[in-house]
């Protein structure tokens, strides 16, 4: 086989460019991306939040169960 043969023939049709997003489109994209990212921290910052209170409380003593009080 000659290296004419095996060469890669060339697409009769080449490929449109691809048009750029719009600004308002990445606009839109930026803002969701944004407030998905701030609505994710303060819902991390709320479940893991501890009052200064209940911090300074010792914790609430085990109950040892019927093996203990024997």
């Amino acid at each position: 086989m000659s290296a004419e043969r095996s060469a890669p023939l060339s697409p009769s049709v080449p490929a449109a460019p691809r048009a750029p997003v719009s600004e308002r489109t990445a606009a839109a994209v930026l803002g969701s991306m944004l407030l998905l990212i701030v609505a994710l921290t303060v819902l991390l910052i709320q479940t893991t939040w501890v009052d200064s209170v209940t911090a300074a409380e010792p914790p609430p003593a085990a109950d040892g169960g019927s093996l203990a009080q024997r």
